[in-house]
């Protein structure tokens, strides 16, 4: 069974990937003259840090459900597994109910 804070955290990486989808949908019907920013999948709450990825990148992530973007120290490794460094973003796959897909 997965902790409050567990769930309250999946619920706001879960958000963020929503606005992030609505960011790359615009991009897409858009275009963009330079990287989209995408706001970060972190658990922080209280977090609103933006992040330049490239939208193939972004495509390649949203690819696969357990995989987010985070700010370089914003990963947690009680919820979270390393898949990527990048130098400005971490690729990062969800584990345990971090992985969960957000009632």
């Amino acid at each position: 069974m997965s902790s409050l804070w567990e769930q309250r955290a999946a619920r706001n990486e879960g958000l963020f990937r929503e606005v992030n989808a609505n960011i790359a949908g615009l991009e897409e019907r858009f275009g963009a003259t330079e990287e989209p920013l995408y706001v970060c999948e972190c658990a922080n709450t209280g977090c609103a840090e933006r992040l330049a990825v490239d939208l193939q990148t972004y495509r390649r992530v949203r690819r696969q459900a357990r995989l987010f973007i985070l700010r370089p120290g914003h990963e947690d490794p009680q919820l979270e597994r390393l898949i990527e460094r990048h130098r400005d973003y971490l690729i990062v796959e969800k584990l345990g109910a971090a992985a969960s897909p957000s009632p």
